[in-house]
């Protein structure tokens, strides 16, 4: 019989496991239930991988992106281990298909999202497998407490329920004391063993950059760790203006953001994945579980909402062991900012009970009532007709589905179009019998069955604005000559009767209880990057629960007090002719930049140096 060091030199090509691997395999295999809480780059995946290779049967794993799952999968199926996925992209034959080869043992891994475990056919059919382990996936995203919470998540205790002998392994890069109780609850984990690694990354530095001009020192920071890289930003509209401004400056940036096509998000994904040298520029929604070992820095534009965040993006900088960065810019007023950001998006007593009951009166459902089955819901139309700030009602409505008082499907990839007239019924030369015929050129099998359409394929082929054709998409739908519904609606189930009491007192407490907490994280980052006194580790480190006695010696606060600059250097460099800004930082790159401009403002009082243009410097020439 094959041993796990056996799987893990034949498949990974290693001798050897980290530490604590082998300690949660054994936990796993002696049938235990296990929490492991280990940084990016630790290597969870192969905590799972080996214990369901070893096991007859096979391992379940929930994890919560397609991307990630459709990651892992390659990587295992070129190691030579079966593996497949079942998400929301896969009709329901193909996911029968899928399920008949974990019957017959030709899948050893099985990845599924969270909102599958929703469906009594699909828990059902699970029923029918040998599973040997499940596994989750960014366990932290359980914790309503946490920074990436899921509401899906509370559904996995079903499979505890439903598999009660099976060992559930759940992993997480990072977890502070109460996350950690949470998971363990929410997961209802019997007696786990509980393994920690120490966040403490030898070979990631962290910084805080204090800037007045962000984009010329991102440059700077780019240009000084060439490589690999991820540019974090916290606007969608703002990853393309900076990769705009990076490409000018010639280098090689593309931008990532959670509204890009589904195919061009893979396709940008695959290319800085294979590329040692692009810099991707992306809101927050690119990078989790991303298996790519040679980021040379992460850099933050914007200041996160909180550590955790923080930490798990910046965790993804130097998996390779190699010296890399971790650098958060902090620009003038943007704690401020932030503040006011966060405040203003605050629902106070009065604005929740008046969203929650215009959300019932949208459905028009009356105290005590429940209707059955999903309804539409459309979340602009909402807001629009009880004038409502799109902001507030969002948060409200998430912690309404969080607290399962409703269920909300998220919005689709495309939107769907079923067309029950023919073109020759409709007017000749009308603006919608042209939209008609432009789907049925494009759509095959319209007329019979309901097809995912793209609306603006339709407003190129007729050369018109796309909000114009969803208008009239609309209108049709409303006469009759077609079924259509946008992507933009989502379905909503009710899951308990509207109970305007329980929702004003208990909820309301509740949710003041977590926005409280939202304030609480927001503070303890701003602490983190406003103060310049403590080691940037040390403060991460006892954030999540850990003594560290000694400081890290590399991040910003460390250099400052440790990295000396002799002027007489700087005057040398600048003996044969006047130096500009950038050359002298570069020239002294070494040197945190702060203190190379500070520098240069002494020797500029003690007349050493003089001004020789806006930007630039040269050695002042003595007066005989």
């Amino acid at each position: 019989m094959q041993s796990a060091e056996d799987l893990l030199k034949k498949h990974w090509g290693h001798t050897k496991f980290l530490y604590p691997q082998k300690e949660i395999i054994d936990s796993i295999l002696n049938g235990n239930d296990t929490l492991a809480i280990l940084p990016t780059g630790g290597g969870k995946s192969v905590c799972y991988q080996i214990p369901a290779l070893l096991n007859k049967g096979l391992g379940l794993v929930i994890s919560p992106l397609i991307a990630l799952m459709e990651d892992q999968i390659k990587n295992l199926n070129e190691r030579g281990i079966p593996a497949a996925a079942i998400s929301s992209q896969l009709s329901r034959e193909e996911i029968a298909v899928i399920i008949g080869r974990c019957v017959l043992n030709q899948i050893k891994l099985l990845y599924v999202a969270p909102e599958r475990l929703q469906s009594r056919f699909f828990i059902e059919s699970l029923q029918n497998l040998d599973i040997n382990l499940i596994a989750v996936d960014e366990a932290h995203c359980i914790s309503q407490w946490g920074f990436d919470f899921r509401p899906s998540y509370l559904k996995i205790n079903l499979l505890k329920k439903t598999f009660p002998n099976v060992p559930m392994l759940a992993l997480t890069a990072t977890a502070p004391a109460r996350t950690e109780k949470e998971i363990i609850e929410a997961l209802e984990l019997k007696s786990p063993n509980v393994f920690k690694k120490s966040l403490k990354r030898e070979n990631l530095t962290y910084k805080v950059q204090y800037s007045q001009n962000e984009l010329d020192d991102l440059v700077y920071e780019l240009n000084k760790n060439p490589g690999s890289s991820i540019v974090f930003v916290r606007t969608r509209k703002k990853s393309f203006e900076v990769s705009n401004f990076l490409n000018e400056r010639g280098l090689d940036a593309q931008y990532f953001h959670s509204k890009l096509p589904k195919e061009e998000k893979s396709d940008r994904q695959k290319i800085w994945t294979e590329n040692s040298g692009q810099i991707m520029v992306s809101t927050n929604a690119f990078g989790m579980g991303i298996d790519k070992p040679d980021v040379r820095t992460v850099i933050h534009l914007n200041l996160p909402n909180s550590l955790e965040a923080y930490v798990q993006e910046a965790g993804r900088a130097g998996r390779d062991g190699l010296p890399a960065e971790a650098i958060l810019f902090l620009q003038p007023y943007e704690i401020e900012d932030l503040e006011a950001i966060f405040k203003t998006g605050l629902p106070t007593k009065t604005e929740f009970e008046q969203i929650e009951r215009a959300f019932f009166n949208f459905f028009e459902i009356g105290e005590n009532e429940r209707p059955e089955g999903r309804l539409e819901f459309d979340f602009f139309r909402f807001c629009e007709r009880f004038n409502l700030n799109k902001k507030k009602a969002k948060k409200i409505l998430e912690f309404l589905e969080r607290k399962e008082v409703i269920a909300l499907k998220e919005k689709s990839a495309y939107s769907s179009v079923r067309v029950f007239s023919n073109p020759k019924h409709l007017q000749p030369g009308h603006f919608q019998t042209k939209i008609i015929e432009s789907m049925l050129r494009r759509y095959p099998g319209i007329l019979n069955d309901e097809k995912a359409i793209v609306e603006f394929h339709i407003a190129v082929d007729l050369k018109k604005p796309v909000d114009k054709i969803r208008k009239q998409l609309k209108k049709m739908n409303e006469s009759g000559y077609i079924y259509y519904r946008s992507r933009e609606i989502q379905l909503v189930k009710f899951k308990r009767p509207r109970e305007s009491d329980y929702i004003k007192n208990i909820l309301w407490k509740e949710f003041e209880a977590h926005q409280i907490n939202q304030w609480k994280k927001l503070q303890d980052m701003i602490y983190y990057a406003g103060q310049n006194e403590i080691c940037r580790e040390k403060l991460i480190l006892r954030y999540f629960g850990e003594h560290p006695k000694e400081k890290c010696g590399m991040c910003d606060v460390c250099a400052i007090n440790n990295v000396t600059l002799n002027p007489e250097n700087i005057l040398e460099f600048m003996s044969e002719k006047p130096k500009t800004i950038q050359e002298i930082l570069i020239q002294f790159v070494n040197s945190p930049k702060d203190l190379v401009l500070a520098c240069l403002q002494k020797m500029l009082d003690e007349k050493l140096i003089e001004n020789a243009g806006i930007d630039s410097y040269q050695k002042r020439i003595k007066s005989k």
